[in-house]
């Protein structure tokens, strides 16, 4: 039908157009924008998964040091990680007979939580990992670390693996050790056979160390022996030897293996000689220190190839990491008991408990200390000069000075007080709890020039333990000092006056302060003494006086007005001394210088 040129034309306006437009073009085009945009955020929101098989139990600390790299390095800021753990207690318990129970557990866990990667740490987890793999993991990569069996053969067929695999670094630790102690000719390595990781240690000092070292050294391997056998081989070798602890000692009636610092106290208690190792939690245990593998090192290489997994790129892909740089260690009262300086260490050693010096422990607690009295001398000083202008603030300066006068008067308290405390440690023997020579010698000349004031007899005792030298080459220093401390005891117990003194002179000799004590009562003390150490019964083989340990003793009594140095005193009675020992020991030898009056 045709319109008629008088029907009006309709055209449609422009906000339908641009509605229609909207409503066909823009809305969906908006919806695909926010659909991507919601699927991005919420795929970087995930959360990844990852299990960490720990070989161990919660507080055996290799395992667990690995397990605070692995925090460290997977829990960092940013990380949208969770980490779950899982402890297969291998070395405390009947590990065959749980392994089936514990996958079992495992299974019905992690049905419906399924992790996106796992990490283990040493020999069972890792055999753990690839036995149950297609059960438990299947598809999912896997991350060894620790001290394991690895080879690359293993690898063979078995995809999506990769790992962290470090051996001990046995030549670099030896050669380390015999810088330190140049004058060394014999090297015990203490290896065992207990596990797939201790024979391969084995197999590495075989292979690394004794090929190069046998023409020059005297290389002698304990392998599983108890600790009364090391102890027995060690005791017929010269001092100048060294120890390498790479194994662990028969088991000692504990129904289990050896932790690593049980397996080390037995040996440094057992060990007259240094002892060195090559993993850091042997260190605190008595052990001097080494060329260590360090587990926070291992945990922290392994979450950096988890990192590398979970950002996409495949395990087959990654090469295993073969080489972490060892760390030189050394524990500081290992060192200080062999005598061992840090001057002889390598360059950036790292020295555990090491003291620190008052600055270096409490140098925040001195800075706020200082700032605070500087402070408090600025309000003194606005205070002041507020007196001048102000009458009205005369009140409020009293008080503060009163408050800090007693703030001072504290500080003073409490500094006597620790000057008291620092004084009587630095005139106290740290071994046998005497008085030291410091002590002795200050006494020594207090109680000479009362003598020459007073006139009263002075009588001054010095004793040596017969043959202790022997001693200590026979039973080992561990043993000298505990004989060392009963003597100690005995001196405390028998020289009961206020103003007597026991003192320990000097390695095994000891002196004996006595004022107001005349030659017959010196002489009587002395032959006391001697008997009551040969009462103790400390066995002693190796003395030639008798079976067990004996002392020589020599008096010099004084009352005399003319004055003696000091020096000749002492000297006098070491003379006595020396002929109790040329007379055969074990005996008291005294010398009456008093002047009698007339």
């Amino acid at each position: 039908m045709r319109s008629s040129l008088s029907d009006p034309l309709v055209l449609p306006d422009r906000s339908s157009i641009v509605f229609t437009f909207v409503l066909r073009f823009v809305m969906p085009l908006m919806l695909i924008v926010g659909c991507f945009m919601t699927s991005t955020v919420a795929a970087e929101n995930q959360q990844s998964r990852v299990l960490y098989l720990n070989s161990y139990h919660r507080g055996y600390p290799w395992s667990d040091n690995i397990e605070q790299g692995l925090r460290e390095r997977l829990m960092a800021p940013g990380k949208n990680i969770e980490l779950s753990i899982e402890y297969l207690d291998s070395r405390r318990f009947s590990y065959a007979s749980q392994i089936g129970p514990l996958a079992e557990s495992m299974a019905i866990k992690y049905a419906k939580y399924r992790p996106n990667l796992v990490v283990v740490s040493d020999n069972a987890a890792f055999d753990f990992a690839l036995k149950y793999r297609r059960r438990l993991f299947r598809g999912l990569p896997i991350v060894f670390c620790g001290v394991n069996d690895f080879r690359p053969a293993m690898l063979k067929g078995l995809r999506n693996i990769t790992g962290v695999n470090e051996e001990i670094s046995v030549p670099d630790t030896v050669e380390m050790a015999l810088k330190i102690h140049p004058d060394t000719r014999d090297l015990v390595f203490v290896t065992s056979t207990s596990d797939l990781s201790s024979k391969r240690n084995d197999e590495i000092i075989e292979r690394t160390v004794f090929p190069k070292l046998r023409d020059h050294y005297k290389l002698i391997k304990l392998t599983d022996v108890s600790v009364d056998e090391f102890r027995q081989r060690l005791a017929k070798l010269p001092t100048d030897t060294l120890v390498f602890v790479a194994g662990q000692v028969r088991d000692q009636g504990m129904g289990r293996p050896l932790s690593p610092e049980e397996n080390g106290r037995l040996l440094s208690t057992a060990s007259p000689f240094p002892i060195y190792s090559f993993w850091d939690v042997y260190l605190k245990s008595g052990v001097v220190g080494g060329h260590v593998l360090k587990g926070v090192d291992q945990g922290w290489a392994a979450g950096e190839l988890v990192l590398r997994i979970l950002a996409g790129t495949p395990a087959d892909a990654i090469p295993v990491v073969m080489t972490i740089p060892a760390t030189d260690m050394f524990d500081y009262q290992a060192m200080r008991r062999f005598g061992i300086s840090s001057d002889a260490l390598p360059p950036d050693s790292v020295v555990l408990n090491h003291p620190f010096s008052l600055w270096e422990s409490y140098r925040w607690q001195i800075l706020g200390i200082v700032a605070v009295v500087s402070l408090e001398t600025l309000l003194v000083l606005i205070l002041l000069r507020a007196i001048r202008e102000r009458r009205s603030a005369l009140d409020a300066l009293a008080q503060e000075r009163v408050l800090l006068e007693k703030h001072v008067e504290l500080r003073t308290v409490e500094l006597e007080a620790a000057n008291k405390r620092l004084a009587l440690l630095s005139f106290s023997d740290g071994l046998t709890q005497l008085a030291n020579r410091r002590c002795f010698d200050k006494v020594l000349t207090s109680e000479v020039m009362r003598q020459h004031r007073t006139g009263a007899p002075l009588s001054l005792i010095m004793m040596d333990i017969d043959y202790f030298k022997n001693f200590n080459d026979a039973y080992g220093h561990v043993a000298g000092d505990e004989c060392l401390q009963q003597i100690g005891a005995l001196l405390d117990l028998m020289v009961n006056r206020t103003a007597d003194l026991p003192a320990r002179y000097g390695g095994e000799e000891f002196a004996i302060i006595l004022p107001d004590t005349d030659a017959q009562g010196a002489k009587t003390l002395a032959i006391r003494i001697c008997e009551g150490i040969s009462a103790l019964a400390i066995p002693h083989a190796a003395s030639c006086t008798a079976d067990h340990v004996t002392a020589s003793l020599g008096v010099v009594t004084m009352n005399t007005v003319n004055p003696m140095p000091l020096g000749e005193i002492v000297c006098l009675a070491d003379q006595q001394l020396y002929q109790a020992k040329a007379n055969g020991r074990n005996q008291v030898m005294a010398l009456d210088m008093t002047v009698k009056s007339a």
